[in-house]
């Protein structure tokens, strides 16, 4: 793209416009983005640009490069493309969707994940500690779909109960996610016998500010009662590369029985690099965790670290005080490995 590189010709020599005193043109603000590294801004100022010159086809190819900058892969390839369908013999928009397809293999190589999971919660007044181990393995059933599948093993009171469950995910568009889940157990002692779960979430704004709101809806049928949770929440990324973000969530529960309960917590979650999460929280409302409605208040922190090119070690402590006979404090361990 000859424009391109006698933009970047004069960016590399210091040069502030092409034509010094004249107004740059949204393409040309575009590509200075592009090439400073700020694929949002040169985003926006490309599609500007084209809403006036829809036939610009290098601009529709800067625009291409932009949106994969930002990971948003079906609208690039739809800028590639619409330059092909015109111009099949235009090397850049063929590069651009050749790099489609390579990250899409890449992902569907990438994603699938296992990870084995251990916490036990100590009890206070000498009771009987609580345990749990299990395995939750996610695997891409499609370019948009993954599936998660789940096995836990929970020991409490001096009872055993096996939980199993599975939780599709659906990417409608490149701004909105889908979920929907079923689990069970059989012969439950205290876990839900079955449960049902549904949510979405949606992307308002993109970039390192990026705003994600979301609601979870579930039905558990516990061997005590039936409990209805509904779960709104809103995420907002921070600093200048988004690597981190404050998550409020309310949850209101309602139970047989029992009159509407309402809580929610704060989290915070930085990732200083790939691979690398910190986190630390608060809560505070009804819990529900072995069917029985009791009212709680806890904090939390965790993380998680790469151990090896394909392995992350994961942990958690929180401190949680209930209303019932004993507050409690739990470990948690985990080992996620990439398939």
């Amino acid at each position: 793209m000859q424009r391109e590189a006698i933009l970047g010709a004069a960016l590399i020599l210091g040069i502030p416009s092409l034509a010094a005193g004249q107004e740059q043109t949204g393409y040309e603000l575009g590509i200075e983005a592009r090439l400073a590294g700020d694929p949002q801004a040169a985003a926006t100022h490309l599609e500007l640009w084209l809403a006036e010159h829809p036939d610009d086809a290098d601009a529709k190819v800067q625009l291409g490069y932009a949106y994969l900058a930002l990971d948003r892969l079906a609208s690039a390839e739809a800028q590639f493309r619409a330059v092909l369908a015109a111009a099949p013999d235009y090397v850049d928009a063929s590069a651009g969707i050749a790099e489609i397809v390579r990250r899409r293999k890449h992902d569907s190589r990438r994603a699938s994940t296992l990870l084995v999971e251990g916490a036990r919660s100590a009890l206070d007044g000498n009771l009987e500690d609580w345990t749990e181990i299990g395995a939750t393995f996610v695997m891409p059933i499609a370019a948009r779909d993954t599936l998660e599948v789940r096995a836990i093993h929970y020991e409490r009171f001096g009872l055993e109960d096996i939980e199993l469950g599975a939780l599709y995910t659906r990417r409608a568009d490149e701004d909105a996610w889908l979920r929907f889940g079923a689990s069970g157990t059989p012969s439950a002692d205290f876990r839900p016998g079955t449960s049902l779960t549904a949510g979405m979430d949606r992307r308002l704004s993109r970039g390192p500010g990026a705003t994600v709101v979301g609601i979870d809806a579930a039905w558990r049928a516990f061997p005590a009662q039936d409990v209805f949770n509904l779960s709104p929440a809103i995420t907002r990324y921070l600093g200048n590369s988004g690597n981190a973000s404050i998550t409020t969530r309310a949850n209101l529960l309602a139970a047989d029985g029992v009159t509407l309960r309402v809580g929610g917590s704060l989290r915070a979650d930085y990732l200083p690099r790939q691979r690398h999460r910190a986190f630390v929280g608060i809560a505070a409302g009804p819990d529900t965790d072995v069917g029985v409605v009791t009212d709680t208040y806890s904090v939390f922190s965790g993380g998680e670290v790469p151990v090896g090119d394909t392995l992350t070690l994961i942990g958690s402590v929180a401190r949680e005080w209930r209303d019932g006979p004993a507050d409690r404090t739990e470990f948690r361990l985990g080992l996620k490995v990439g398939l």
